[in-house]
């Protein structure tokens, strides 16, 4: 299979899935969707059926705990849940660098999704506001009316104005270029670190939307982690902060505001 030379995929297996669903989550601030979707296919024990190269990702190899060398590649999975849904879970190491890239693999995770009978395209995302909170809103946008009411009725909050850039956004779109439902359901975070939380209260709603019972207790136990980590920042930021106001001058003082840079 491939697509004007930039996309290839090499089959492993053809699943036969029920009713499935597409779910897409991609590298990106915060790691929200690509969080998520991991963990959807460690509960699940979702088995990879499909693999995607495109010219379009990043020029770079990631290294293995085992010290050897992977391209960059996406991979689709199929997790059969037992319930009314099965799961067709993409994701992969980057999104594509191009225009051209995010709209040909966007696309073809799409029709690929449809030929295996997807009755909807999801995608999970960040809604990044820049700020640490204690509560992570889910965000969610659809291609119809019905099925925004469906998230609202969820606890989703609409969108109604913005962009969903990249992969995200584009997914949904072609989801409606071929005829098929879906939507988007994007997690706030801060963005200035991989945010578990938000990827946690994505799938709360994704498992309500979808009446699909998702464990999640490992990922709570990262989220554990990741908010001891938030708090050691935030203390470490109020100090630097104290320091140079202590330090005396108009011009060494800071915004109490500023949140400290991404760090991983």
């Amino acid at each position: 299979m491939a697509n004007d030379g930039v996309i290839t995929a090499t089959d492993i297996f053809t699943p036969e899935p029920k009713n499935p669903v597409v779910i897409c989550g991609l590298p990106g601030s915060g790691y929200v969707g690509k969080v998520a979707v991991e963990h959807l296919v460690s509960v699940f024990k979702a088995k990879r059926f499909r693999e995607y190269n495109s010219s379009s990702f990043p020029p770079q190899a990631n290294i293995g705990d085992d010290g050897t060398v992977h391209r960059l590649k996406g991979e689709f999975y199929y997790a059969k849940t037992g319930q009314g849904n099965d799961l067709l879970i993409f994701t992969a190491d980057a999104q594509p660098t191009t225009s051209r890239g995010e709209y040909e693999l966007s696309e073809t995770v799409v029709k690929d999704g449809k030929a295996l009978g997807a009755i909807m395209v999801i995608s999970l995302a960040a809604y990044i506001t820049g700020s640490f909170s204690e509560e992570r809103r889910v965000f969610g946008t659809s291609t119809s009316l019905e099925l925004t009411k469906r998230l609202t009725d969820n606890g989703v909050e609409q969108m109604k104005e913005g962009t969903i850039t990249g992969m995200n956004g584009l997914v949904v779109g072609m989801a409606e270029l071929n005829s098929i439902d879906g939507f988007c359901l994007l997690g706030e975070t801060s963005g200035y670190v991989v945010d578990p939380s938000a990827s946690q209260k994505v799938l709360e709603a994704l498992s309500r939307i979808l009446d699909v019972k998702i464990d999640l207790t490992k990922l709570s136990e990262r989220v554990v982690e990741a908010n001891e980590l938030i708090g050691q920042i935030q203390r470490m930021a109020a100090e630097s902060e104290e320091g140079v106001v202590e330090a005396g001058g108009a011009t060494g003082q800071t915004d109490p505001k500023r949140q400290p840079g991404y760090i991983g």
